[in-house]
C-alpha cells in the first residue's frame, strides 16, 4: 500500500465523534501503512482519544471556534503536514471552510452528505415526521468514495451493529476496578441525561427504587452516570446501594463503569454508544429521535412509545402537544420487566458455561 496522510474531522458531539470510529478502522484496513489524524473540539476529545489507528489527534479549542486568527493559525498548522486526503464527517461551516483551505492538487477534500437541506427544514417546521435515510455511520461512508472506500453489511449481518470502538487508558481502567470491586459488582448503570429535554425518559428515579426493591436479595447494585446536572434525578442517595457518579467522573471513566455492567440503561445520547461500544447489555430509550439512524447490536434493545412517531433532528426544549406523551408514555412496568428478563438470561447463560 502507498503510504498516506488522511485528516478526519468531526468536532463534536460525544456520540458523534465516536461514531466515526468504524470509518477510522475502515481506512486503516484498506491502507495500513496510512497516518491517519483526527481533529476535534477539546471538549469531546475523549470520544476518540486514545484509539491506536489514529497517529495524531489535533485538539481544537471550541471557545475558539469563532476566533478568526485562531482558525486562520489552525490552518497553515494543518497545511504543513501536506495531507492527501481530508475527510468532513462534521460538513458545518467551520469544517468547510478548514477543507477549503487546505484542498489543492495534491489535497482531496471530501464531505460526507447529509440530510437534503429541504427535509430538514419541513422537519424542523414540524410539517413532516423525521425518517432517517441510512444510519450515520452509513452516511459518514459516503465520504471515502475517492478513497475506494464503500460500506459494509457485514457488521450488521454478524449482529455487531455499527461496530464501534472505545478505548480508554489501562491506568484509568485499572484504578476504577479497584476503586469500585467492578469485576466482582453485581450491578446496574442508569444514565438518565441527554442533550435536549425531549430525549430523556422521565422516571429514571422510580425505575432505580423499583430495581433495588425486585434485586434486594441478590444485593444489586446501582451505578448512576451522566453530568453534574443530572446529579439529583436518581434521588435515593441514603441507600448505599446507589452510586450516584454525575459529574464526579469523567467520559472516559464512565465508559469503564459501563463495560462491567450486567446491564446499562439509556436515553439516545453519549453513554449510548459508549455502552454499545465496549459491548453491555444496553437498554436505549428513544421517543422523538429515530432509532433507524443506527444499526444496533444483537445486545441493545430499543424502548420506544409505539404511539409516537420520530418528529425531530436532535430533539427539543418542549414536546408538542401532539407529542406530549412521547417519553412519558413509557411505562416504569414495562421497562422494568425487560430488564429482569434480559437479566435473568444472562445469569442462565453464565451458569451454563
Amino acid at each position: 500500500n502507498i503510504f498516506m496522510k488522511i485528516l478526519i474531522m468531526r468536532f463534536s458531539s460525544f456520540g458523534d465523534v465516536l461514531l466515526t470510529s468504524p470509518v477510522i478502522t475502515a481506512i486503516k484496513k484498506k491502507y495500513p501503512k496510512a497516518a491517519v489524524d483526527f481533529i476535534v473540539y477539546d471538549t469531546f476529545s475523549q470520544a476518540i482519544s486514545q484509539n491506536p489507528n489514529i497517529r495524531k489527534l489535533v485538539i481544537f479549542e471550541r471557545k475558539k471556534s469563532r476566533n478568526k486568527e485562531y482558525i486562520k493559525n489552525m490552518i497553515e498548522q494543518l497545511k504543513k503536514e501536506k495531507y492527501d486526503f481530508v475527510i468532513d464527517l462534521h460538513s458545518k461551516i467551520l469544517s468547510r471552510i478548514i477543507g477549503k483551505k487546505l484542498k489543492n492538487k495534491k489535497t482531496k477534500y471530501c464531505r460526507y452528505k447529509k440530510r437534503k437541506w429541504w427535509k430538514t427544514l419541513l422537519v424542523k417546521a414540524k410539517i413532516i415526521d423525521y425518517k432517517a435515510d441510512c444510519t450515520i455511520v452509513e452516511s459518514y461512508f459516503s465520504a471515502l468514495k475517492k478513497m475506494g472506500i464503500e460500506f459494509s453489511l457485514e457488521n450488521r449481518r454478524n449482529g455487531l451493529g455499527d461496530a464501534l470502538e472505545f478505548y480508554v487508558e489501562n491506568s484509568v481502567e485499572k484504578n476504577l476496578i479497584e476503586k469500585y470491586n467492578l469485576r466482582n459488582e453485581n450491578y446496574f448503570v442508569l444514565a438518565p441525561g441527554a442533550s435536549k429535554f425531549t430525549k430523556k425518559w422521565p422516571f429514571y428515579n422510580e425505575l432505580a427504587r423499583d430495581l433495588l426493591k425486585h434485586f434486594s436479595e441478590k444485593n444489586i447494585k446501582i451505578f448512576v452516570i451522566g453530568g453534574k446536572e443530572d446529579e439529583k434525578i436518581v434521588q435515593d442517595s441514603e441507600n448505599d446501594r446507589v452510586i450516584n457518579l454525575c459529574g464526579k467522573i469523567s467520559f472516559k471513566e464512565s465508559g469503564v463503569i459501563l463495560k462491567y455492567a450486567k446491564i446499562a440503561v439509556v436515553n439516545d445520547s453519549g453513554p449510548f454508544h459508549v455502552a454499545r461500544a465496549v459491548g453491555t447489555p444496553t437498554f436505549v430509550f428513544f421517543g422523538p429521535t429515530d432509532p433507524n439512524l443506527f444499526s444496533f447490536e444483537k445486545n441493545t434493545f430499543l424502548i420506544k412509545n409505539p404511539n409516537c412517531k420520530p418528529h425531530s433532528l436532535y430533539g427539543d426544549d418542549k414536546f408538542p402537544k401532539k407529542y406530549r406523551d412521547c417519553m412519558s408514555g413509557i411505562a416504569v412496568s414495562v421497562v422494568l420487566k425487560k430488564i429482569i428478563l434480559e437479566y435473568e438470561k444472562i445469569t442462565k447463560n453464565k451458569n451454563n458455561l
